[in-house]
């Protein structure tokens, strides 16, 4: 069935259409920032301006979701996960999204999986002086990550993964993008020393969390268990899966998917070093799980294998 869906691309855009209205309903009429506790800078700045100015709230989350599905799409279609259009994984991300209630309750991933999104989108394949001035940018992106999320400076090895993976792993490089985070945080420290805040400023690294999942209040902890051990096999069977299928598959092909699955494996540190709690925490693997399912549901299976895994998926993530 999901074989037959992933070739109708009509059909697709109906769904994605539907799943992005009520995505939209869902954010105007339920959306709220999680709790500012324990969170970076800016994300409290978010939580604490939302009451004030919830339009313009909701109108930053509404954005936040269009653009993470566009570089989504465009991060799918750039590496040839599909020898077709396909919308598939803006369907699976949407419809993760609302099945785990994530864009009820928004929670600081949500940012990072954005920033996530958008340095996976840049080239690091280019000459040297482009490369330069990518891993120039991404390095302020970085930063401005971890000031909505903590979590969001694996981002930085997930980097240096990229430029490994690629053959770029000069320490040139590794110095201009450390250049460009320490750069975003200086700017930051000037203006509130300038401004009379810097003691208000260190304060808020002060109140940092870490480790939330280690917290988390399960109401039923022998079936979360359970839907934990099932996520985390499937998960691992995805990322063998497609390495196995990337071994007949010519270089370029072969590195993407190395690339794919290597960046898989480092966002679940993600969900060690965060503040939120069980289940927020499961938000960091939602853009590679909807990749996954997306190429999942090209190939062809028996007794609906293909079918039954997805559904677990979806079911894990909601228990």
């Amino acid at each position: 069935m999901l074989k037959s869906l992933s070739k109708k691309i009509a059909f697709q855009w109906i769904i994605l259409c539907a799943l992005l209205a009520y995505a939209t309903y869902i954010i105007i009429s339920q959306a709220q920032p999680a709790g500012n506790e324990g969170v970076p800078f800016l994300f409290k700045h978010f939580a604490n301006s939302f009451p004030k100015y919830e339009l313009m709230g909701k109108g930053i989350i509404l954005t936040v979701l269009i653009s993470q599905i566009l570089l989504l799409q465009y991060y799918y279609k750039k590496n040839n996960y599909s020898p077709k259009t396909s919308l598939m994984p803006a369907c699976f991300y949407l419809s993760i999204l609302l099945l785990t209630k994530s864009l009820t309750v928004i929670s600081p991933f949500f940012f990072t999986l954005l920033f996530f999104l958008i340095i996976i989108s840049i080239d690091f394949t280019v000459g040297s002086e482009k490369l330069k001035s990518n891993v120039l940018w991404v390095g302020f992106l970085i930063a401005f990550a971890t000031c909505f999320d903590i979590s969001s400076i694996v981002l930085f090895f997930l980097v240096l993964a990229t430029l490994i993976i690629n053959q770029f792993s000069r320490i040139k490089e590794v110095g201009i993008l450390l250049l460009g985070f320490l750069l975003l945080y200086l700017y930051f420290f000037s203006y509130y020393f300038f401004t009379n805040n810097l003691n208000e400023w260190v304060l808020t690294f002060q109140q940092l969390k870490f480790m939330g999942v280690l917290f988390s209040q399960l109401p039923h902890p022998n079936l979360t268990l359970i839907s934990l051990i099932c996520l985390g096999i499937i998960y691992l069977f995805l990322i063998v899966k497609f390495k196995l299928l990337s071994d007949s598959k010519v270089a370029l092909q072969r590195n993407r998917i190395v690339t794919l699955n290597t960046r898989a494996i480092l966002m679940i540190a993600c969900i060690f070093i965060s503040n939120s709690t069980y289940p927020a925490v499961l938000g960091y693997l939602f853009v590679h799980i909807s990749i996954y399912l997306a190429m999942l549901a090209q190939e062809k299976s028996r007794l609906y294998i293909n079918e039954w895994i997805t559904i677990i998926i979806l079911v894990a993530l909601c228990l």
